[in-house]
């Protein structure tokens, strides 16, 4: 499969980007703030619980031998 390179010279190539990049700030915010830090402080006790649990019940298995 051969390609004319002429060809693919004079195509121009057809985006939707800005010729000068522009940065912009967006106030739509689709989620409420806090929401992923309560989720997270919650996973975290709940993990903090059943870590204490595993350390309990092995101590206890150790205490046995």
């Amino acid at each position: 499969m051969s390609t004319d390179k002429s060809f693919l010279r004079k195509k121009p190539t057809l985006t939707n980007a800005p010729k000068k990049e522009k940065i912009t700030v967006s106030s739509d915010a689709r989620q409420i703030p806090g929401d992923s830090v309560d989720e997270y402080t919650e996973l975290r006790e709940v993990n903090l619980g059943l870590a204490e649990k595993e350390l309990r019940q092995q101590n206890e298995n150790n205490s046995l031998e």
